[in-house]
């Protein structure tokens, strides 16, 4: 028999929903060019785009407490990363990157904590974690990521002996990142038995593996290193649905 897992609501839903459309509206539409060169601790610039957030948040929630909570909090984060921005130099990717993270993070908190709904949550998260199918399919993602990337790296290393050097390794790097979110793809397809989507995927890499001029890429290494992806990450996805079939 299975259990129904339930994190919240409908109404609880809609209002995180809600929340999150908010943050995104203040931060990356109504927040102008100007505002993101000139924010400072106390600024005018600041203080405008802190307004802004409050009114949408307040707008798509309908709570005060909420809103201001999430102005000050959005305040706060925004204000830290000025003064990081002026302290770390060419780290504005991870600044921008962890800057979203934090917002995020503190309107999941913010919505958790007026919701009231700790422990619902909680313990469906534990359900979830500690569910059969859950661990399975996490399995077979885990599988065929660094794992499989590493195994890769020994049976295809006497097959290429261009990756030396500062820009093979870098061409390296990049096939290995591809490769990853690549057999992430496939297996996916196969959890959902779309056998047919992986045909597109095969179809456009080849085509952009056409298009590459670089000789340092020999056909038979990308080749060999293909036909282990698609075919490693199909045997784990029906692997894992043949298990899932016998529950």
């Amino acid at each position: 028999m299975k259990t129904e897992l339930v994190f919240f609501t409908q109404e609880q839903g809609s209002l995180f929903v809600r929340l999150l459309l908010s943050h995104l509206l203040a931060d990356f539409v109504f927040q102008t060019n100007s505002m993101v060169a000139n924010k400072k601790w106390f600024s005018k610039q600041m203080l405008l785009h802190i307004g802004i957030v409050f009114i949408v948040s307040f707008l798509l929630s309908f709570s005060l407490k909420i809103a201001l909570s999430i102005a000050f909090i959005h305040w706060i984060i925004d204000s830290l990363k000025c003064s990081l921005q002026g302290k770390i130099s060419g780290k504005e990717t991870y600044l921008f990157f962890g800057d979203q993270i934090v917002h995020l993070l503190s309107i999941l908190f913010i919505w958790v904590a007026f919701e009231d709904i700790w422990v619902q949550l909680s313990n469906a998260v534990v359900k979830v974690t500690m569910s059969y199918s859950i661990s399975l399919f996490s399995l077979g993602y885990v599988l065929v990521t660094w794992p499989l990337a590493y195994a890769m790296k020994f049976v295809l290393k006497g097959i290429d002996k261009t990756t030396q050097g500062t820009s093979n390794k870098k061409i390296e790097q990049g096939g290995k990142l591809i490769g990853i979110f690549e057999r992430i793809i496939i297996l996916s397809f196969v959890y959902l038995n779309k056998y047919e989507a992986i045909g597109f995927l095969i179809t456009g890499k080849s085509i952009i593996r056409f298009a590459q001029k670089e000789e340092g890429l020999r056909s038979e290494y990308v080749l060999v290193g293909t036909m282990i992806s698609y075919a490693f990450s199909i045997v784990v996805g029906m692997l894992i649905n043949w298990l899932l079939s016998l529950t």
